[in-house]
């Protein structure tokens, strides 16, 4: 049996499923015990023990472990789905419920994840199968999707000098995927002209995301100011900002 588990074990190794290898020192001694409890009940039938009532009693027992491992079974068995079906990972950064962070271990009862606080959750593997997980690790890209607000003020040259730098800063970026990138009018709007810009960047670093991020924003604001506009605040803003030069004019 260890000579099959070893074997076994450097299959999943070849495959880079080191997780699935949790299971097969419990299912090893699983398989033992099975063994042992039938050649038990075979010595048994040798020396003339009724077999049937013996397993009437194993049953009525096993009955009533049931009930008491009911939840721990679950758990079990929620393992086995998540290391057969394999949803997640340990490393990969996911969204469960109402958790995301990092898978930091999964075992046979519990999956452990450390949150973007540095904490760490601990969930039951029967409540995890269940949930809806979103494998951010799975992602091949990651979306950048600014919505740029120009003002009522901005013509509709300005306007199209915009689209066509973000257009040319995206077709000549090394980073951002070809062939599914788009900058748009996308409305008129009651407050300002929106702009939407779309594209995904070629990376599934969130921190090297953020820095290419960090890159693109700083161009869009370059290509704004070129074409001599500015980004409109929201109508409440502008609101409140009236609200206080009016208070303003009334104490002076």
């Amino acid at each position: 049996m260890n000579l099959i588990r070893g074997l076994y074990s450097d299959y999943l190794h070849g495959l880079g499923r080191e997780g699935s290898m949790v299971l097969l020192h419990p299912a090893a001694n699983a398989i033992k015990i099975l063994i042992a409890i039938g050649a038990i009940l075979i010595y048994l039938d040798k020396f003339g023990v009724n077999i049937a009532t013996v397993l009437a009693g194993l049953g009525i027992g096993g009955i009533a472990i049931a009930l008491a491992l009911q939840l721990p079974l679950e758990d079990i068995f929620g393992a086995i789905t998540l290391f057969t079906q394999q949803p997640v990972r340990v490393g990969d950064f996911c969204q469960v419920g109402d958790h995301t962070g990092t898978i930091e271990e999964i075992g046979l009862r519990i999956t452990r994840l450390r949150t973007l606080a540095n904490t760490v959750v601990a969930i039951p593997n029967s409540k995890l199968s269940r949930e809806e997980i979103i494998n951010i690790s799975a992602r091949a890209s990651i979306l950048y999707q600014p919505t740029l607000r120009l003002g009522y003020d901005t013509s509709a040259e300005q306007i199209q000098q915009i689209l066509e730098g973000i257009r040319d800063l995206f077709t000549s970026h090394k980073r951002i995927v070809q062939g599914n990138h788009r900058v748009r009018l996308k409305e008129i709007a009651d407050d300002a002209l929106l702009v939407e810009v779309w594209g995904y960047l070629n990376t599934t670093v969130w921190v090297e995301y953020l820095e290419l991020a960090e890159e693109l924003n700083l161009r869009i604001l370059e290509i704004v100011a070129q074409a001599g506009t500015t980004l409109s605040l929201p109508a409440r803003s502008l609101h409140i900002q009236q609200n206080a030069n009016v208070a303003k004019a009334m104490e002076e």
